[in-house]
């Protein structure tokens, strides 16, 4: 997404050290380049915890640093790849870098995907969700919620809770005390109370009660809020100058002296 490279005035300043440094520039130049697009790095995730509210661990990993070496003098810091169960970085950080509506969720899609959540419309938690430190429901909520509609998809249709699990779920479990619940989707008390997934929860011969676990909202808009180019060329004008001045320093030091390179 940002690359720190040796062109323009980057040149100008690799130039001046390059009849000290020799045959040592391809390294410092590296080293310097490398060490600026760190500092953009660090300089972004200083700024997302202003930005975002309660960010996850996952979240603040959502940039990764591609080094420069001798051979190609190009830094980068871009979105961090998926990895494991998780969602590619790109998916929720580009709209706080470039603005815009933000990527459906994978419970949202498969929402989506069998009519249950409206298009254009997102998913929030209401007051009934389970939520984490960082108020993001809980994956056993979410896959109990997907699997109760049968919307898991072709690949994990064996996920999907049958007819009997879900009466089941509904009686409850004298044994462990356990309520019954069953879910619906829709806008309860005569259209007053907003739409989404409902949890009804049973009481026995005391009756019901309904809870919201999930509230569709109108898809977000999100305005570009994290400069990340900004911040690279800020980083490009305060530190490379004198990184690479200690890269160069740093390569003169750790360079094996030519005569010693012959006797090798």
């Amino acid at each position: 997404m940002i690359t720190f490279s040796v062109k323009s005035d980057l040149e100008a300043t690799v130039s001046q050290w390059a009849r000290v440094a020799g045959d040592q520039m391809p390294f410092a130049t590296a080293l310097a380049l490398t060490q600026t697009a760190k500092a953009a790095k660090e300089e972004i995730e200083r700024q997302m915890p202003s930005l975002i509210d309660r960010p996850t661990p996952y979240t603040m990993k959502g940039f990764r640093l591609y080094p420069a070496t001798k051979v190609k003098l190009l830094a980068e810091v871009d979105f961090r790849p998926a990895f494991g169960r998780g969602t590619a970085a790109r998916d929720y950080l580009a709209p706080l870098v470039f603005g815009g509506e933000r990527k459906l969720k994978a419970f949202e899609r498969s929402l989506e995907r069998t009519g249950l959540l409206p298009s254009g419309y997102a998913a929030v938690p209401g007051s009934a969700a389970k939520v984490d430190a960082f108020g993001n429901m809980s994956r056993g909520q979410i896959v109990q919620i997907v699997s109760y509609f049968k919307a898991f998809g072709e690949q994990g249709y064996r996920a999907n809770m049958t007819d009997k699990r879900r009466a089941s779920l509904a009686r409850g479990n004298k044994r462990t005390g356990a309520r019954g619940v069953s879910y619906f989707i829709g806008k309860p008390g005569n259209g007053r109370l907003p739409m989404g997934v409902w949890q009804r929860i049973s009481f026995g011969a005391a009756g019901t009660a309904i809870k919201p676990v999930i509230i569709f909202v109108s898809k977000p808009s999100y305005k570009a809020q994290l400069d990340v180019p900004g911040i690279a060329k800020r980083m490009i004008n305060e530190r490379f100058a004198d990184e690479l001045r200690k890269a160069v320093g740093q390569a003169r030091l750790t360079a094996i002296p030519r005569r010693q390179m012959t006797l090798l």
